[in-house]
Order: C-alpha cells, then sequence, then structure tokens
C-alpha cells in the first residue's frame, strides 16, 4: 500500500550517500543527477536481504553480488529508468541494493518494493520509480543469487493463469459434488486425492511431519520416479489459487512434500520444454519461499532462471 511522498514515514533511514540528498516532494531532476554521479563510481553492488528497517548495512546477510560490467550495466538500466510514481510504500521493502565503489565504500542504496517499485536512498529524492523490466530486474537478481526473488513475481503469473480466490480463501474440507473437479483443475495428484475429505485447506497447511511422511510415502508408491513426482508436486503448486492457499493452506503441504527434492533438474528433464506454466508458476513459488539462508549453485540458478523466464515473460 502506497501513500503521497508529503505524508510522513518515521523510521526512515539516514542516507547512506556521500552526497547529500535533498528532501521533500519528488525531484526527479536531482534524483538522476545524485545517480549519474552514484553510478559512474559504482565498481559492484550487493544484494542484501531486508528493506529500509534492515539495520546496518554491515550486519546484513549478503545474498548476492553484481560486478560484471555488462550485468551492472543493465542493473541500473532496470533500477535507474524508471517511471516516477509520486507515491511511498508503507512497507519497508524486501531487499536492499547497496552501491560500492573499487574501495569497497557504500554510495549510495535502494530498497525493493512489491514487484517493480524501486526506492533510492530512503525515498529522499522523493517516491518510488516503477521497474521498466520487473520479471528482467527478478531473473537479473536470481542470477546473481537473490534466488528469493523470484517470488515477487508470482503473483503476476498466477492472475495471467486465473488463479484468483473465490468469496471462500481456503478449500473447504468438503469440496461437495464439484470437489472431483475441484481436485483435477489444482492438479492434486491422483494417488492423494481420496486423502483430502474432511480436512479444510487451512488445516493443510499444519499437519505434523508424521503425516506429511505418510502422504510422501503414498506419493512415492503411486510415483517411484522422482523427478516426475517432483514435477507433479510442481504442478499442483502451480494450480492453486492465491494468496491464501497459496501461502497458507496446500502450498505449505507442497512445499513440505518438496523437500529434499531437486525441483529444477526434475523441471529441466521434464517432457515438457518450455515448461508447462503451472509448473513454471510452481518453480517461481517454491523459489519464493526457499530459507533465506539458501545458496544454490551458479549452475543451478542458471538453469532455474532460464526455465521460468519464458512463463515470466509470456
Amino acid at each position: 500500500m502506497r501513500h503521497r511522498v508529503d505524508e510522513p514515514l518515521d523510521g526512515a533511514p539516514a542516507p547512506t550517500s556521500p552526497v547529500e540528498p535533498p528532501t521533500g516532494r519528488q525531484d526527479i531532476g536531482a534524483l538522476r543527477e545524485w545517480l549519474d554521479e552514484a553510478w559512474a563510481a559504482t565498481a559492484f553492488v550487493r544484494v542484501l536481504a531486508g528493506g529500509e528497517d534492515g539495520g546496518p548495512l554491515q550486519a546484513r546477510r549478503r545474498l548476492g553480488r553484481v560486478e560484471a560490467p555488462g550485468t551492472l550495466a543493465l542493473l541500473r538500466t532496470l533500477t535507474v529508468d524508471g517511471t516516477p510514481t509520486g507515491d511511498r510504500c508503507r512497507c519497508h521493502g524486501s531487499l536492499t541494493l547497496a552501491l560500492h565503489d573499487a574501495d569497497d565504500r557504500t554510495l549510495g542504496t535502494a530498497s525493493l518494493h512489491g514487484s517493480d517499485g524501486v526506492l533510492w536512498e530512503g525515498g529522499r529524492f522523493g517516491g518510488l520509480l516503477e521497474a521498466p523490466d520487473p520479471a528482467g530486474l527478478a531473473l537479473l537478481l536470481a542470477r546473481s543469487g537473490a534466488v528469493q526473488r523470484l517470488g515477487t513475481m508470482s503473483a503476476g503469473v498466477a492472475h495471467a493463469l486465473g488463479l484468483r480466490e473465490g468469496p471462500t480463501r481456503f478449500r473447504t474440507a468438503d469440496p461437495g459434488p464439484d470437489g472431483a473437479a475441484l481436485l483435477e483443475h489444482r492438479r492434486v495428484p491422483r494417488a492423494l486425492r481420496p486423502w483430502p475429505a474432511g480436512i479444510s485447506g487451512r488445516d493443510r497447511a499444519g499437519l505434523d511431519e508424521a503425516r506429511v511422511a505418510q502422504l510422501r510415502a503414498l506419493l512415492v508408491a503411486a510415483e517411484p520416479d522422482e523427478g516426475r513426482r517432483t514435477v507433479e508436486l510442481l504442478g499442483w503448486l502451480g494450480s492453486l489459487p492465491g494468496p491464501m492457499d497459496e501461502h497458507c493452506g496446500e502450498g505449505a503441504l507442497v512445499n513440505a512434500l518438496l523437500t529434499d527434492l531437486d525441483p529444477i533438474t526434475a523441471a529441466l528433464c521434464a517432457d515438457d520444454h518450455p515448461v508447462d506454466p503451472r509448473v513454471g508458476l510452481g518453480l517461481l513459488r517454491w523459489a519464493g519461499k526457499l530459507a533465506p539462508d539458501t545458496r544454490l549453485p551458479a549452475g543451478d540458478l542458471e538453469v532455474l532462471v532460464e526455465l521460468v523466464e519464458p512463463v515470466l515473460r509470456h
């Protein structure tokens, strides 16, 4: 949720730039001038956990680093050439981009808001810039190590696939006469379709490990091939309406069933290429739920980006 830039935002951090930015309403000319100066001296960019309330930069978890000249130039375009919105966001952002010079001095920061908002220097130049290519920004940051950023793109894909909540925010314990069709639509694995009766979608998120292990055993017995089983789970995860079922209902269960599996390799080896859109959405949702300290190998990051890019673009 955004508010106008002339409303006060308590707790705004002090500027990190050696160039003191002005305060007040959005001043695009001053912002562009400051950005030109800061980026001209930038040797690399650190991608850090947390937004404007994340504490000292030095203490933040480092999620990625961008330093190749071509990638730096692209990151600058994706975060600087945006459309001014004149708005501020009530949240503090999810990630921080910290610009550093060759001597590792911090030149400035930007916090990322939602899927497309970029706020430079805590908003002291004014409001958000709307990124010109949010998908491209998410893909670049994922390649650089901040794979969880892909999760911010899942809502738009779900909307495009028509996966919107109705009046009932969770699947009910009794799906009624259309229950079989609903299970088919949500791609619930056939081995588990007799199981949901009597358990609401909300309750499925809170199953204990023993019950999850029983469900996992049913899946293994029905589909011994780990890769096909994993793709089946991704299709289920990518067929849930959002946000409640995705985050607080069956989605939590599917993510638990995906534990210790390899979704990237499974999707790469699947029969469908480019991947089925709902499998691709499942990958986005899975990536968004990875633990903040997860470190995927560089090769896996590249493969994941290649798998989900067609879903994001089309």
